[in-house]
């Protein structure tokens, strides 16, 4: 399979690893309510785990960190929204 149909077909398929890490994503702006510091760890963390895994498998880690990303914009308007009517 060439690199082009593997970029293809991972677009068109939403799969578990994906679903994770904007569940990852989301789940770190919620702990950010609790404790920023904790939510700045996940993110570094998590940007130096999909960093080494590009550097040694070149596997497009780029779409996981942009995954993650999704999550973390979902679960930042999601407190905005519920912050907004008072419930959280």
């Amino acid at each position: 399979m060439s690199q082009q149909e593997h970029t293809t077909k991972r677009k068109q398929k939403l799969n578990l690893s994906d679903l994770a890490h904007i569940a990852f994503g989301a789940i770190t702006a919620i702990v950010s309510k609790i404790n920023i510091v904790f939510s700045i760890i996940n993110t570094f963390l998590f940007v130096l785990y999909e960093l080494n895994e590009e550097f040694h498998l070149c596997d497009e880690s780029y779409e996981d960190i942009k995954e993650f990303t999704i999550g973390l914009t979902i679960g930042e308007a999601l407190l905005l929204a519920l912050g907004l009517f008072n419930i959280f």
